[in-house]
This record gives structure tokens, C-alpha cells and sequence, in this order.
């Protein structure tokens, strides 16, 4: 009796620590009611082991809901029993998970030692007593407890809130996981994709997005060098702003304000559960990244054709540098797919000073030097940095920004810290390239690959709305800057189109002056054009959006009419009907997207000549 208590106490606090908004009463019931019926079940058998088998599920159920709400507290979402494979990346992010522990979530697992000796003891007592009961109480009392949570179910699914359960409820979302995993694993079945959803360019801007005609900067770059730089955890708001007069990101300004940068300052994210891995993965192939998994490790034998291929076409040299384990994130057997010739990795280099993860920042750009220079030109060099990786942690010696006391060792005073010493190890890396003379004949590129401060987070969101003058949200948090600087040019523009990293690769192609012939792309170019839509599934719930006028953010129970909208400028209140026409839009290309990764398509449009070999509707 005492745990099953303690399991419905647990499911009250596992609702209120996942926050949910809607129909708690509903969820709590339903939750507690399945409680009932395993405990019953187990109770009223006749087995000797029931305590353990009592105790297991205690446990059993307790981990996961553990597990569940430190993953909600930083995802807003409830993790997949996929994710079981990223397990082992857990010890490399050890620093990242502490923060998202606090007291309440320590509860849920806190009382297990004690309950051990208690479940000890009490497994003697049965044991001596040999209580049993006849066949009516253990079939009729969780048969009726079973009943009665079936009938609630029935008219849940009745009244078209059965959505609100299996987003939510911690026993319906685990099952439906389970399914899912063992059902079908295309997301839509071929009779309902047809050929016209890819060659459909008024609808989806797919195939044939090319970068043809009088386009506004189309090959500034042609047949120059090229140099990608996603910066870790690079949001915007520290982009030409001070703090206490300092400028946090003075080289990232300096660069922004030169005649020959474009800065797009309404950029997105847009990213999965493979997070760093998954913003290059969207960035290179303009794909979205699947849920089930990192898309590299999910996809890292699909065939590609991304920015990497694309320039090698061209006679580019295609190298790609990260100075952390090869084998993280799959990215060792992803790369040569993706159309990287080279990793230069962590054991290439010589790693004497480390910050977080791994090689300092200023070490990984200067050690990367000789390296670029032995790929020969043109040359495409993308390289991924590492120190400003969460909970930015800097040794003292590396704190420049003089902080206010009463933001030490917070993370927003410790991010502010850690991406000011990446924005210098950044001016140090152009600078040397001017030294090298590789500079002029080389375009830069330069994006984050994600948030450093989550929105949900009470301490973030309280300093970065008194920091902001206005309330932070995922609005803030998912915005990060895209900076193209094409040395010799005089291009200086701020571009406020809102876009995400799936249109890095357009974009950056009409700067290169080259087309997509083989692939497939779902971004647009964000220099000509302005019809955006960025589809977001991670962070926010599958079919919340940003476009060139508001936010959209689908309610995390599935219920639309739950859903809230809102104008990007004025962040007033927008009636939620007016975006379900771009809502239906973002699940259909998230939907397609899926369907061409798990059918490696892009692997049939190359060896058949562009033809799709899809049945039709």
C-alpha cells in the first residue's frame, strides 16, 4: 500500500514538473488509475515475489519518470526509448546535466535506499504470512481498475482529446513509444506520397531551387575559398550589444559592420535531438533532421548531396574540423557521406590546453592553420568550435567582462564570459589568415548552431528579461546570427528575412554562384526571396512555426485550439486561425523530409537520373 501511495504522489509531482497546461486532472486520473492496476495486479496474485516484482515496478517507474522530467526540464518535451543510444554521450555532457538537476526532481528517486530496507522487511512478513487470494479479488479488483481506465480512454479518444494523453501522460507516451518503434518505420505510407509533393515548386520549394537569373549577389564568391564557421551556443541578442558598456562579441560586431558582410539577424535554429550534430546536418543538406535520433546517426549511410558535394563537383577540396572524439555524434562515419574528404579531429591535434568539452578554441583555430593550408585551393573548410559549449564553465583566467555580483556564476554571466573569449579566438583566426594570405581569395561564413540559455529555465528567463527590457522566450532563445563576409565586396546589408539553417545551403550556393542539379533542398535562398517558413519540432512542439510575421506554437497536449500565436514584432497576441494554413505546411514538409531520409531517395534521384521511383496517389 505504502508504494503504490508514494507512485501516485510521484505522478502528481510528474505532472506538475512537466507543466502542463491543459486537462491535469484528466492526466493525473488516468496516471494514477494505471498505478492502480500494475500494484493490484501484482498484490492480488498469488505469487511469492510479489514485494519484488512490487519494488521493481516502483523503481522501474520512478527512473523514468526521473529520467523524463531532467530531459523535459531542458528539451520541453519527453524523450524517445531511441534515445537509449546517446546513453553513453552522457559522461562527455556530465557538467550540462547537473544543471538541469534540482531538489524536486530529486524526489522522484531520493526515497529508493530507504524504501529497500523497508521492501526487505516487509518481503519477510508475506513471506511467513503466505497470504492468498481467491480468483475473484485478483482478477475482478484490476480488472475493474482496468475497466474503469478504459472507458475514461474511450471517451477521452471520443471527444478528441486523446492527443492531450499520449503527448503527456506518462504511461500512454512511453506505450505509444514502444509501438512506434515497432511498427512501420515510414512516417507516410507510399500511396500517400506522390511524385507531385517533390516536383511541386509553388507548393514546396524543392527540386530546382536554383540560383539562375539576375539574382541580387548571386557568385560573389565564385571560385573563391570557402570557410564555414558554426560557433557553439552563438545566440543573437550578444550580437552588437554591451553589457555594463563592455561589448561582448567586439570581432563578430567588427565583421558585421565591414562593407563586405551580410548579417541576416532573424535566423533560427533548427535543429533535433542530435543538437551541434544535427545544425550541420540541416546546414550542408537543407533537410530537416529526424526526431527519432541524431540524424547522423540515424541516416549516416543515406547518400547525400549538400554543400560539401556540391564543391567538390566544382574541384573544391572538402575538409571538415572539430577538435573533440571522432566517433561523437557518429560524425567519423557520417562525414564521408555527407561529402567531407577529411576529419581532422581531436587526435590531430595537440591538446594541451582544454575548456568543457575538449581543445581550446584559440588552439583548434591555430592549430588548424597548417592544416588549411595543405588542402590546396579552392578549398572548402568547415570547422565546428567547442569552448562556449553549456554550462560555460571558464578557468579564471579566461574572464574578461568585468560581471556584477549579482550575476557570478550564473549561466548567463558565465556565457557572457565564455563567448567573449570565442569572439576573440575568432578575430585571432582572421587575423592569421590575412597573415597567410589566405584571406582575399576566401568567403567566411559564420553561424551558431543553437540557444545557450534556455527560455524555461526560471533563473535564464528572470536576468535575460531584466537584461532584454521584455520578456525572453523561445522567440530569443532560438534566434542566432548568420554572417557571410565576402573580403573585396562592397555588399554591407543587414537582412532581416526570417530564415533558419535550412536555408544555409541555398543562400550560400547564389553567393557561390552554383546551383543544386542533383539534390534536393527545402530552404529557400534568404537574399531573393522572403517566403519563410521555419518548422520547428524540437524545443517546441512538431508544427509550431516562426514566418515573416509570428510565431506559432503548437500546444503540447496536440490540441490546436490550445495553441498560441503571436506577432514577431510587436509579440501581441495573433488569433490562432490565421496560422493553420502555414501549420498544415510545416508538418507536410516535416513529414516529407522524414520520408526522403528513411528512404534514402536523394540516393535514387542521383543513380536514376532525377527520377523518384514513388508510387503515385
Amino acid at each position: 500500500m505504502l508504494l503504490t501511495i508514494l507512485l501516485i504522489l510521484k505522478v502528481g509531482l510528474f505532472v506538475y514538473l512537466t507543466r502542463i497546461e491543459y486537462n491535469q486532472i484528466l492526466i493525473f486520473l488516468v496516471g494514477s488509475l494505471i498505478t492502480l492496476f500494475f500494484f493490484t495486479w501484482i498484490y492480488f496474485s498469488n505469487s511469492n515475489k510479489k514485494q519484488t516484482l512490487a519494488f521493481s515496478f516502483y523503481n522501474t517507474i520512478s527512473a523514468i519518470m526521473f529520467i523524463d522530467t531532467l530531459y523535459y526540464h531542458y528539451f520541453n518535451s519527453l524523450p524517445s526509448i531511441t534515445l537509449i543510444s546517446q546513453m553513453g554521450q552522457v559522461a562527455a555532457v556530465g557538467d550540462s546535466v547537473k544543471e538541469l538537476l534540482n531538489p524536486l526532481n530529486i524526489l522522484l528517486i531520493a526515497d529508493i535506499p530507504f524504501l529497500f530496507i523497508y521492501s526487505s522487511r516487509k518481503k519477510k512478513k508475506i513471506k511467513r504470512e503466505g497470504k492468498v487470494y481467491d480468483r475473484k479479488l485478483r482478477i475482478g479488483v484490476p480488472g475493474g481498475i482496468g475497466l474503469v481506465t478504459v472507458i475514461i480512454f474511450l471517451i477521452t479518444y471520443s471527444l478528441g482529446y486523446g492527443t492531450a494523453l499520449e503527448k503527456q501522460e506518462l504511461y500512454t507516451y512511453h506505450f505509444k513509444d514502444l509501438g512506434n518503434i515497432f511498427s512501420s518505420t515510414n512516417t507516410m505510407a507510399e500511396e500517400d506520397f506522390s511524385i507531385e509533393d517533390i516536383s511541386n515548386k509553388d507548393d514546396l520549394p524543392l527540386r530546382g531551387n536554383s540560383s539562375k537569373g539576375n539574382k541580387k549577389y548571386h557568385g560573389i564568391g565564385k571560385d573563391k575559398n570557402l570557410i564555414v564557421l558554426q560557433v557553439e551556443a552563438l545566440q543573437n541578442f550578444v550580437i552588437n550589444n554591451k553589457y555594463e558598456g563592455q561589448e561582448i562579441t567586439p570581432n563578430i560586431n567588427k565583421l558585421i559592420k565591414d562593407k563586405s558582410s551580410i548579417y541576416f539577424d532573424n535566423y533560427y535554429q533548427l535543429i533535433g535531438r542530435g543538437n551541434t550534430s544535427d545544425a550541420e546536418f540541416v546546414s550542408q543538406n537543407s533537410l530537416y533532421p529526424t526526431m527519432k535520433d541524431g540524424s547522423y546517426a540515424l541516416y549516416g549511410d543515406n547518400t547525400f548531396y549538400g554543400l560539401p558535394w556540391i564543391l567538390r563537383d566544382e574541384g573544391y577540396t572538402s575538409w571538415v574540423f572539430h577538435g573533440y572524439k571522432p566517433e561523437f555524434w557518429n560524425r567519423d562515419k557520417a562525414y564521408p557521406n555527407q561529402g567531407f574528404e577529411r576529419f581532422i579531429n581531436q587526435e590531430d591535434f595537440d591538446v594541451k590546453n582544454t575548456i568543457g568539452f575538449g581543445i581550446i578554441d584559440e588552439d583548434f583555430f591555430e592549430q588548424s592553420i597548417p592544416y588549411i593550408k595543405e588542402m590546396g585551393e579552392p578549398f572548402y573548410s568547415f570547422m565546428i568550435t567547442l569552448t562556449s559549449h553549456t554550462p560555460f564553465n571558464m578557468p579564471e583566467e579566461y574572464h574578461v567582462l568585468d560581471i556584477k555580483e549579482e550575476h557570478k556564476d550564473t549561466m548567463f554571466g558565465n556565457y557572457l564570459q565564455s563567448i567573449h573569449y570565442t569572439d576573440k579566438s575568432i578575430g585571432e583566426f582572421i587575423e592569421e589568415l590575412k597573415k597567410e594570405g589566405l584571406y582575399e581569395n576566401t568567403v567566411i561564413a559564420l553561424y551558431g548552431d543553437h540557444f545557450a540559455l534556455h527560455s524555461t529555465h526560471e533563473n535564464n528567463e528572470e536576468i535575460m528579461t531584466e537584461y532584454l527590457g521584455y520578456d525572453y522566450d523561445h522567440q530569443d532563445m532560438m534566434n542566432i546570427p548568420l554572417v557571410i563576409h565576402v573580403p573585396g565586396e562592397d555588399i554591407n546589408e543587414t537582412i532581416s528575412t526570417v530564415g533558419s539553417q535550412l536555408d544555409f545551403l541555398p543562400t550560400m550556393l547564389n553567393i557561390m554562384g552554383l546551383e543544386n542539379e542533383k539534390g534536393i533542398m527545402f530552404g529557400i535562398d534568404l537574399i531573393n526571396s522572403t517566403d519563410s517558413l521555419v518548422a520547428q519540432q524540437y524545443y517546441l512542439p512538431k508544427g509550431s512555426y516562426f514566418d515573416s510575421e509570428k510565431q506559432f506554437v503548437m500546444a503540447k497536449d496536440g490540441i490546436y485550439d490550445h495553441s498560441r500565436c503571436h506577432d514577431l514584432k510587436t509579440r501581441k497576441p495573433i488569433k490562432i486561425e490565421k496560422a493553420k494554413g502555414k501549420y498544415k505546411k510545416a508538418l507536410r514538409e516535416i513529414e516529407i523530409s522524414n520520408y526522403i531520409l528513411e528512404n534514402d531517395l536523394i540516393k535514387q534521384i542521383i543513380n536514376d537520373s532525377g527520377n523518384i521511383k514513388v508510387k503515385e496517389k
